[in-house]
């Protein structure tokens, strides 16, 4: 029974450490932005990789299917 309250200590005292190098430790703006740039690259991959895969499972060729035209706007 003696070691659970040291573990718990222990425990309390690892993520006080974690918590506490998260606060000092803040991001420069340089890097903020370049996070910003790899995660927008990232969706736009992954829209990418969608739309191959949608078009992967159609059978029918791109260049044989009928365009529809856009529908117009409806006014209100």
């Amino acid at each position: 029974m003696g070691n659970y309250p040291k573990a718990i200590a222990i425990g309390f005292g690892i993520v006080g450490v974690g918590y506490a190098l998260m606060i000092t430790t803040r991001l420069s703006p340089e890097l903020k932005k370049q996070y910003e740039i790899v995660k927008a690259d990232q969706v736009r991959r992954q829209a990418f990789s969608d739309v191959l895969k949608q078009a992967a499972a159609d059978p029918e060729p791109m260049w044989i299917k009928k365009k529809t035209p856009p529908t117009p706007p409806k006014d209100q």
